[in-house]
């Protein structure tokens, strides 16, 4: 139906079937020339819907809608990843932002207020640094939450308890009469305590992970920030972005492996400008 409503639609049919239905209308015969009219239209609406063409470009342009609809601004991305930190990886975010903004003023003091070509390219590396530095506190908010609702030694605990009566239904199960439903429902508990140990044990080890990647990002982006005032050389801002992005690009696809870090996968969206726009640094100090 939505092809045939398009088709309709289309403002050059609507011009010339209100052309020809007031002609038919205002003629000596309308009764007769209606009814022509009419099937003309519907020839036109069954020509146009059966033509692949046409319901691609149907498709594309609903599909562009969408697109659109759907859209999350970088900017609007930013907002929306920064209100899920806790208020001290906030505080700890900003802290890092801070010291690079005071590190671009200090870099411009230094130049007397003239703008650099590796301004940008530096700011460039530091907005990708910094988006995933966010993405990354968000990531660890999502296994500490993980981690604060599961006890291990509890679940070791039970496990322990459920081995025991594993064993003593095995025994009875062999006897005759034995009951084999308690023996599966035992062995399917089990198995599920194994993966949910497994699954607490790797996301401690991942926990730990990502607070040893904070700090080092921490300090990359420390070091090339701070690389505007001691360096002036540009081959070796070029050296420190190609390097910085080597890493940066390994540590996503480390990180985007570990449990609960789903945020991750926002890694193909684009930085926004965390530094130096007006939008993002009103949202920041919010």
């Amino acid at each position: 139906m939505k092809y045939v409503a398009r088709a309709f639609r289309q403002r050059w049919n609507l011009g010339l079937l209100g052309v020809a239905a007031a002609f038919a209308i205002l003629s000596p015969f309308p009764d007769a020339l209606l009814p022509i009219v009419v099937g003309l239209e519907g020839a036109y609406l069954l020509g146009m819907v059966s033509r692949p063409r046409f319901r691609d470009y149907v498709d594309a342009q609903d599909a562009a809608a969408s697109r659109e609809a759907s859209a999350v601004t970088a900017e609007d991305l930013f907002t929306q990843l920064r209100n899920r930190l806790s208020l001290g990886d906030r505080q700890r975010f900003e802290k890092v932002v801070t010291r690079c903004e005071d590190m671009r003023r200090l870099a411009r003091t230094v130049r007397a207020g003239r703008s650099s070509d590796d301004d940008s390219t530096r700011d460039a590396a530091l907005n990708k640094l910094l988006f995933f530095y966010l993405r990354l506190l968000v990531g660890r908010r999502s296994l500490e939450q993980f981690l604060a609702s599961s006890n291990r030694y509890e679940l070791e605990s039970q496990r322990r308890e459920l081995a025991e009566r594993l064993t003593a239904a095995e025994q009875k199960a062999a006897e005759p009469g034995g009951d084999q439903r308690i023996l599966s429902s035992l062995r399917d508990t089990v198995k599920d305590l194994d993966t949910r140990i497994a699954n607490v044990s790797k996301g401690e080890k991942d926990a730990e992970f990502v607070e040893l990647e904070l700090t080092r990002i921490e300090g990359k982006v420390h070091a090339l920030s701070e690389g505007a005032i001691t360096s002036q050389d540009p081959g070796d801002l070029s050296a420190q972005v190609t390097a910085f992005t080597e890493t940066l690009q390994l540590s996503q696809d480390v990180a985007s492996q570990m449990i609960s870090l789903d945020d991750l996968e926002l890694a193909s969206a684009d930085a926004p400008p965390i530094l130096g726009s007006a939008r993002v640094t009103s949202q920041r100090l919010r």
